[in-house]
């Protein structure tokens, strides 16, 4: 369905063990947090994210990709990527609401590899990377739900759950970052069919050109209409 849209390049996976045994445990990156992911849900929060830190501990490049068993449950961005010795990578993942259903089942997991330099791999290159190479990491996902907490027992409110002024404002804000990092993986899905469409049509016409702008420009020009629309009314 449409929800299949951005939510992870990575496919459905089963298990990270084989026939010939498990892949090694990760030391190629510090994952923060290391073992759990967890999710706060309330009633002004239905799309609750989290941010997965990666860190290379080592003295090459390491090139990463996440997985899940719950793919179309979750926005990943980014799904893959190259980090160098001593940098780090954050990953933005957010639960869908059509995801919080039987979260305690859900599992991520990090593949990483060491690589010679910090260009993106793709996925033929995965393919060829040997399990002696790889190292993995798999997370569970806690989800906490917060919407019956707020009144205390025997029908009185509880004045700690009572949110001040600033509390509200800081929720508004943290929901319009969380439309607006939706928006934007939407944004790059579109961008990503794009280019595919794109450089079709270069390999169909290698020798045309000519004058007028050129369908890249145009393709920029669309996406840059869609980002004005949708921010224009928010700041207003």
């Amino acid at each position: 369905g449409a929800a299949a849209t951005v939510c992870l390049a990575a496919r459905q996976w089963h298990s990270p063990f084989s026939a010939v045994g498990a892949m090694p445990d990760m030391t190629l990156l510090e994952l923060d947090p290391a073992e759990t992911l967890h999710f706060c849900k309330t009633a002004a929060t239905t799309s609750p994210s989290r941010v997965l830190r990666l860190t290379n501990v080592g003295d090459s490049c390491v090139a990463f990709k996440m997985k899940t068993t719950a793919p179309k449950a979750y926005l990943v961005r980014p799904s893959a990527g190259t980090v160098r010795p001593g940098e780090h990578q954050e990953v933005q993942i957010i639960l869908q609401p059509q995801g919080c259903e039987g979260t305690s089942s859900h599992r991520f997991m990090v593949l990483a590899a060491a690589v010679k330099d910090a260009d993106p791999v793709s996925r033929e290159e995965w393919a060829k990377i040997s399990k002696d190479a790889l190292q993995e990491r798999t997370l569970n996902v806690v989800l906490e739900d917060r919407d019956s907490e707020h009144a205390a027992p025997g029908g009185k409110a509880n004045e700690a759950s009572l949110p001040s002024v600033a509390s509200e404002g800081h929720r508004d804000l943290r929901d319009k970052y969380e439309e607006l990092v939706t928006y934007t993986l939407r944004l790059e899905q579109e961008h990503r069919k794009l280019q595919a469409e794109l450089a079709k049509l270069q390999c169909a016409k290698p020798s045309a050109s000519g004058g007028g702008f050129s369908t890249l420009s145009c393709v920029l020009a669309v996406l840059l209409a869609l980002i004005a629309a949708y921010v224009a009314p928010s700041l207003g």
